[in-house]
């Protein structure tokens, strides 16, 4: 899929983006390629993300930011209970973070409400998420709150207060 100039889309790991760029670049005295230059949004330092147009399994990382229809009808769908708690913390690292970065949005959604419930399991018993459990909830929130954010054209804030409004779910984003 070709994108272009000014599109928004979802960069594997970066989260929501905006295609700021393409152009021929030269890193390392190379020979000069071409680059999606990918500006993060909803990030307060000035980064950019550069993805060669000539490397397929990068590309391949590049969606296309969930449509109006498409953030509507995955809010509509919550809660997705879709995940299993994983008792090793090693392994519960790696699935966590693949699901965030290469997961579908129904995989990520449903990885919050996993982590959320494993919250409020631990709260009974006076407990708390470890360190790990809080930044990969906080990473798959940011995630999704971005994209339905950029899907409604609305901020990453207001995303929390329509899915109470629309689930009642008080604990999701």
């Amino acid at each position: 899929m070709g994108f272009k100039i000014g599109d928004n889309i979802v960069y594997a790991g970066s989260g929501v983006c905006q295609i700021d760029d393409i152009k021929d670049i030269s890193f390392f005295k190379e020979k000069p390629q071409k680059y999606y230059v990918l500006k993060p949004l909803f990030v307060t330092r000035s980064q950019y993300v550069y993805v060669p147009l000539n490397n397929e399994a990068q590309v391949s990382r590049i969606r296309p930011v969930a449509s109006k229809k498409e953030a509507i009808a995955l809010i509509d769908k919550l809660p997705i209970d879709n995940c299993s708690w994983i008792e090793d913390r090693n392994e519960r690292k790696i699935a966590f973070t693949d699901i965030i970065v290469n997961g579908s949005r129904e995989d990520i959604v449903g990885l919050i409400y996993l982590i959320n419930r494993h919250a409020e399991k631990l709260a009974k018993e006076g407990k708390h998420l470890n360190a790990q459990d809080e930044r990969a909830l906080a990473d798959a929130r940011i995630r999704m709150n971005n994209e339905i954010a950029v899907a409604l054209d609305m901020e990453p804030d207001g995303v929390v207060e329509l899915i109470h409004e629309k689930t009642g779910l008080e604990d999701f984003a």
